[in-house]
């Protein structure tokens, strides 16, 4: 679970910062990114803009970010003071965190506009894929009730 976390917490910043592809219309080419996108929308739709932030950005970080602490506290067998806390926040962040919804919406955005421009995809696609598989070998192996068990065994 360590070494799966810390990779995913090294594909954070290029999935989400790369671009994820190049639209190619009338003559000229848009790069876009995560970020990019749901910054765009702060302007027209603020709420929306946030819970793409939210659930596409913040969520797995801080999601992946409390995995990889409670992880290398059961793996070098550290007493962290806020690991019950951090443990309640993982459970939460883990309902939270919707990478797959994200590539959904963008699998949709590139069939509705591959009718109209050209499209290429970019670095960040990749990492963004990798970052999403990663993550769901994450979830499907993390356990809440497991973690609590060692917690508690310590």
């Amino acid at each position: 679970m360590l070494a799966l976390s810390i990779c995913a917490l090294l594909l954070l910043f290029p999935a989400f910062t790369l671009p994820l592809f190049s639209i190619h219309i009338l003559g000229l080419t848009e790069d876009t990114n995560l970020l990019h996108g749901a910054l765009m929308m702060l302007n027209s739709a603020p709420l929306v803009a946030f819970m793409v932030l939210f659930c596409a950005v913040v969520a797995p970080t801080l999601l992946i970010i409390s995995i990889v602490i409670s992880s290398t506290c059961f793996t070098f067998n550290l007493r962290f003071v806020f690991l019950p806390q951090i443990l309640k926040v993982t459970r939460i962040l883990s309902h939270w965190s919707m990478l797959e919804v994200y590539l959904v919406s963008l699998i949709v955005a590139i069939f509705k506009l591959i009718a109209y421009a050209d499209l290429y995809f970019g670095l960040g696609f990749y990492f963004f894929i990798a970052l999403l598989w990663i993550n769901m070998l994450i979830l499907s192996n993390y356990s809440d009730h497991h973690s609590w068990e060692k917690y508690y065994n310590e």
